[in-house]
């Protein structure tokens, strides 16, 4: 993915702003996270001026593993309304969120899918989107260069990317934002179990993949299977079969299994064979069972017997 510069969009982000997604960051180390972004904007003969004037966190009913985030939307929008209360001028800009636990140096496939159709839908009054991606952490003993962030803006009707360089965003002194007397959710709670998905770059690699090749199959994580990919797997002649890619991390190197769910007659033979493979990737596992799947099409109806095959 190609990202382009720009000489038409200035930055202003308070100092608080970062430490705020800093310590969030330090709260979930492990996990990707994030939250949504507000403040105001200036545009004039197509020069763009955001100004950051708070950070909302990801909310106490959000969900996280080391490579998917899903904020908890109803508090967010809760506490957006307050501060629009209070301060009428505000408005969402964008989001932000991490990478530094899976290695992604830039946004993801969905991201860039998600950011694209969410600045050019009718109800985002900005005419941008702007995105503040932390991708690295970092030994440092000054707290606003423990993290290395980037900054994109997406602007409506515009298919490119817009990264800023470091002359382009100044870091400001000025206070945040925040409803009188609401509580913030950030941060670990105490007793709040920690996840036990554990870091695996190769999990990384093959969720970009997935997001930018099979873009029906999304990433879920639960308590009791663990980590797992599940969604319509499309074929040759038109048609999708459901497939489920659980990930097995229990020994050293993690092994991926895939279940194809009620398939046709012309892949119950292959769907038996496929589910007692293990996999080194979830990449390997679903373009594997794509090809094989193909293949089992095509010949269906003629003399020959389909084997799986790697």
């Amino acid at each position: 993915m190609k990202y382009h510069a720009t000489n038409d969009i200035r930055l202003i982000i308070p100092k608080a702003a970062l430490l705020t997604v800093f310590d969030e960051c330090d709260g979930f180390d492990q996990d990707e996270t994030g939250g949504r972004v507000i403040g105001t904007f200036k545009e004039h003969e197509g020069k763009l001026e955001i100004r950051v004037t708070g950070i909302i966190e990801a909310g106490p009913q959000a969900r996280r593993s080391n490579v998917m985030f899903f904020q908890d939307g109803a508090y967010q929008e809760r506490i957006f309304r307050e501060i629009e209360d209070q301060h009428r001028e505000i408005e969402h800009l964008g989001n932000w969120h991490t990478h530094h636990v899976n290695g992604l140096q830039n946004l993801s496939g969905g991201d860039i899918e998600t950011y694209h159709r969410t600045v050019n839908h009718r109800n985002h009054n900005a005419p941008f989107f702007y995105a503040l991606l932390v991708t690295a952490k970092r030994r440092s003993a000054d707290p606003l260069r423990r993290y290395t962030v980037k900054h994109y803006v997406f602007r409506r009707g515009d298919e490119r990317i817009y990264e800023l360089s470091n002359r382009q965003v100044e870091i400001a002194d000025a206070p945040l934002v925040w409803p009188a007397g609401a509580g913030h959710s950030h941060g670990k709670r105490d007793g709040e179990p920690k996840h036990e998905v554990r870091s695996n770059p190769n999990r990384a690699y093959d969720n970009e993949i997935v997001s930018e090749f099979y873009r029906g199959i999304r990433p879920f994580s639960n308590a009791k299977l663990g980590m797992y990919w599940r969604g319509p797997l499309e074929l040759l002649d038109g048609s999708a079969v459901e497939v489920v890619l659980l990930e097995d991390s229990a020994a050293a190197a993690a092994t991926y299994s895939v279940t194809l769910r009620e398939p046709p007659a012309a892949l119950r033979t292959l769907a038996e064979e496929i589910a007692t493979v293990e996999f080194p990737s979830a990449r390997a596992a679903l373009i594997t069972t794509e090809r094989s799947c193909n293949r089992a099409l095509y010949q269906h109806g003629g003399t020959h017997k389909v084997h799986f095959s790697a």
